[in-house]
């Protein structure tokens, strides 16, 4: 992007946001193919990408709902910060279901996603990294090497799978209500 391509106006938020959902979408379904062909460790770390789409959606309805344009520098911190993305959907109810939690400033969440973040950064990016490399820790770790039942056991309920097309779809629904009432 070129520097007067920020910042991002909030208008063109929303479409950035239903893409995002659509991308979630195209992800979880393709988990649900590598999972049903036995690559339980591919379709793992695809759904776990699947998650991170959908929580730069939920970010970018955020800031169209609230009208707040997204400066580079948030771009580039929050936006592009896969661990924020991964925890964007659970610390943003307040625009998921705004009839049942009250409303926060952008600002307090934001704030609240990189402490989680900084918490759990070390543990999502390990989360990430044994479906996706081989690695040295002491002896080697590969995908391939993983214990079926332990990942099985993980992922075998299709969790990431089912839990990211039900919250793409709910997110797509909650647009559309929104985009109603402007």
């Amino acid at each position: 992007m070129k520097r007067s391509d920020f910042p991002i106006p909030w208008k063109d938020a929303l479409e950035g946001s239903k893409l995002a959902i659509e991308n979630a979408k195209r992800l979880g379904n393709d988990a649900a193919v590598l999972k049903q062909n036995g690559r339980l460790e591919s379709a793992y770390y695809v759904s776990l990408n699947a998650w991170e789409e959908l929580g730069k959606g939920v970010l970018l309805f955020r800031h169209w709902k609230q009208r707040q344009d997204i400066p580079e520098k948030q771009w580039h911190k929050i936006f592009r910060n896969h661990t924020i993305k991964r925890v964007a959907y659970v610390e943003n109810f307040d625009v998921l279901y705004p009839k049942s939690t009250p409303p926060k400033d952008t600002e307090e969440v934001l704030g609240k996603m990189k402490k989680v973040s900084k918490e759990y950064g070390r543990y999502f990016d390990f989360e990430k990294q044994i479906a996706l490399y081989v690695d040295w820790v002491g002896e080697w770790r590969s995908p391939s090497k993983l214990h079926r039942k332990l990942l099985d056991s993980a992922f075998g309920s299709d969790y990431w799978i089912d839990s990211t097309l039900l919250a793409a779809f709910h997110l797509k629904r909650v647009i559309i209500k929104s985009e109603e009432k402007q």
